[in-house]
């Protein structure tokens, strides 16, 4: 009976030990969007004249934080967290600045209408056949958006103190993509194609 009983607890602790084990993690929704901007302004140079004007504004910024409730400011600083934990990952700068050099090229295609801004995060050919040359730079773009997504996804899982596995990357990268394909909307230009959460396609 002792070992029957031992047999069945051997059992258990192998089930217990095996099982996968859920993490719920937190997300900031708009820190993660407002990191994407900070990276794409400083690795795709998309923002320059903004930068230059960043002095200035210094003594104004520190008046404000001193106004303004500690946890509202730590808040604030999560978005500037999860940029420099992302630039610590070489394949997302390199992505980043492929993306940079690749831009004027890209709004080109953009311009054709040829492609739209997918809610995937990705560029989407919508009707027609692209040049093999325009075909292999959109691939190239949709391979590097995918990279970052992925490093976001892996910046919040280290910003939350958790384990970098598949179940946990899973777990976070709808929300990653979901952040990112909203900014896409937002920066699109006048007369490209967007798409939006619900699938339906709309030219800006």
């Amino acid at each position: 009976m002792k070992r029957k009983f031992s047999f069945v607890i051997i059992v258990l602790f192998f089930i217990i030990s095996c099982a996968v084990i859920t993490v719920n993690i937190y997300f900031p929704e708009k820190d993660v969007k407002e990191a994407y901007k900070l990276l794409e302004q400083e690795l795709m140079g998309t923002d320059e004249k903004t930068d230059e004007t960043k002095p200035e504004s210094k003594p104004e910024s520190s008046i404000k934080f001193e106004l303004i409730p500690s946890a509202y400011a730590q808040e604030s600083e999560l978005a500037d967290k999860i940029s420099e934990t992302v630039k610590k990952m070489p394949e997302v700068v390199k992505a980043y600045k492929e993306m940079g050099d690749m831009l004027g090229d890209i709004d080109r295609i953009r311009d054709s209408g040829f492609v739209g801004e997918g809610n995937n995060g990705l560029l989407v050919i919508r009707e027609g056949t692209l040049a093999p040359a325009d075909k292999k730079l959109v691939d190239m773009e949709n391979e590097n958006r995918e990279t970052v997504m992925k490093g976001m996804a892996k910046a919040i899982i280290k910003i939350n103190r958790v384990r970098e596995n598949e179940a946990n990357i899973n777990q976070v990268m709808p929300q990653a993509v979901e952040q990112f394909a909203s900014i896409r909307r937002d920066s699109a230009k006048k007369g490209w194609w967007i798409q939006d959460t619900s699938g339906n396609w709309t030219k800006k």
